[in-house]
């Protein structure tokens, strides 16, 4: 456990009556989770009367309490991500040793991109950001990618909630030149980071998709900008990325290249 002077009491009793409801061989009721919580009743109907308006708990016609969907979705979430980062990763490994370059696996979470996967590039300067890292979509490669699947309304209210802050001298922070670049990854099937979200760093990335043709990720050849260069990217870098990220498309269903 963490230090006492951190935590939050009314967090703490909520997690305790979750854990009780969990692991109860039947679904209690609120004398039954208020005994065993060893709280006021007052305090335990207040907390499972909150969790139940956000559908983490639910309360039968009988009066007893149960998980609620919430945790179902939130699973289901968790289990896509997951899917999505071991299909994907043989690619990711075989991009790796083709490149030598870092590449990233990023998916959208609440408006933001989120890394999922990384494979350090092969020579000694390594790039800082990590798994689990957030990041703007505008500023990024793969972030370009997630939001060229997405309508201009959809990108104009999702840029006002979260902002394009200048990150860079390169940084876009001009929506209809976001939205005019965007145009062009859905016609070349890839985006660019210029230098947008870290200086010295450019990268490529490419859009996976899903049965239903939905980018649900996006695959990130990131380096130096001395190495990430047009030539590179036109070279060699841009063909092996898209095969890369069509070969995940096709382990998630998307048929479009076969």
């Amino acid at each position: 456990m963490g230090n006492n002077g951190t935590k939050v009491q009314s967090l703490d009793r909520a997690f305790q009556l979750i854990d009780i409801i969990a692991n109860s061989p039947e679904a209690p009721t609120l004398n039954t989770i208020t005994q065993l919580a060893g709280l006021p009743k007052p305090t335990v109907y207040r907390i499972l009367s909150s969790l139940e308006s956000w559908g983490y708990v639910e309360l039968s016609k009988n009066k007893c309490y149960k998980l609620g969907v919430k945790f179902l979705q939130l699973g289901a979430q968790m289990q896509h991500e997951l899917d999505i980062r071991k299909i994907a990763h043989p690619y990711l490994q075989e991009l790796n040793n083709i490149t030598k370059e870092t590449i990233f696996l990023g998916i959208m979470y609440k408006g933001r991109g989120l890394y999922v996967d990384k494979l350090d590039g092969h020579y000694s300067i390594r790039l800082v950001s990590q798994v689990g890292s957030l990041n703007y979509l505008h500023s990024t490669a793969l972030g370009k990618c997630l939001l060229a699947d997405m309508t201009e309304g959809e990108v104009d209210l999702l840029l006002t909630k979260y902002g394009m802050p200048t990150l860079t001298t390169k940084t876009i922070t001009n929506k209809d030149v976001l939205i005019a670049q965007l145009k062009n990854v859905r016609e070349n099937g890839y985006a660019i980071d210029d230098v947008e979200n870290e200086e010295g760093v450019r990268c490529v990335a490419a859009p996976v998709r899903d049965h239903e043709g939905k980018v649900v990720a996006a695959i990130s050849i990131s380096g130096p900008s001395s190495r990430i260069t047009n030539e590179s990217i036109n070279g060699h870098l841009k063909a092996v990325l898209i095969e890369s990220a069509q070969k995940v498309s096709a382990s998630l269903g998307y048929r479009a290249f076969i």
